[in-house]
């Protein structure tokens, strides 16, 4: 398991690094746009744009100044897409909240309907349910920090994904009822 975070924070900081240092923030920014228009009404990602030009330079002041004339240029860029990008996903929260109350909700069922069964706890399906449940926010910084234009719909459809199944088999398997 260890390796396993120690590959996802790896894996992060490298999605970081390659978001800096290539240098097609700006692009990046207006195809995020774009994608996020499907979703999200214009007067909100007119706010958002805005917000994250604000965020940006204000975290570019607080800098010290060698630092902010070096480094401006070519990180101003992934910085206010990250923020871009961060300010979209606290607005997509409300749907990201739902699918891990469906997964409590099914495997509830799933557990109180299984008393004439014979109960069995597994604890490998147990621990790879909170470790896909650990994995949610890992995913969601490295949409953040993508290098590529991903769109939003996907991110929210697969961190479904990983909660309801996550969550579910995290009731089902436990060693003892919630």
């Amino acid at each position: 398991m260890r390796l396993l975070w120690i590959g996802m924070f790896v894996l992060l900081f490298a999605s970081l690094a390659s978001l800096i240092s290539n240098g097609r923030g700006a692009s990046l920014i207006q195809r995020s746009w774009v994608e996020a228009s499907n979703i999200i009404p214009e007067t909100i990602l007119a706010d958002f744009q805005h917000a994250s030009s604000l965020y940006t330079a204000r975290l570019f002041a607080s800098l010290p100044q060698p630092f902010r004339e070096k480094m401006s240029q070519k990180v101003w860029d992934a910085v206010e897409l990250m923020a871009f990008r961060s300010l979209v996903l606290l607005h997509l929260a409300p749907a990201l909240l739902l699918p891990p109350l469906i997964g409590f909700l099914e495997g509830s069922w799933t557990r109180a309907n299984q008393k004439s069964l014979i109960k069995i706890h597994s604890p490998m399906r147990f621990s790879l349910a909170v470790t896909g449940l650990g994995v949610i926010p890992i995913m969601a910084l490295l949409w953040v920090t993508a290098p590529i234009a991903i769109p939003a719909m996907m991110l929210v459809l697969l961190i479904a994904v990983f909660a309801i199944f996550n969550t579910r088999n995290l009731i089902l398997h436990a060693p003892t009822q919630f």
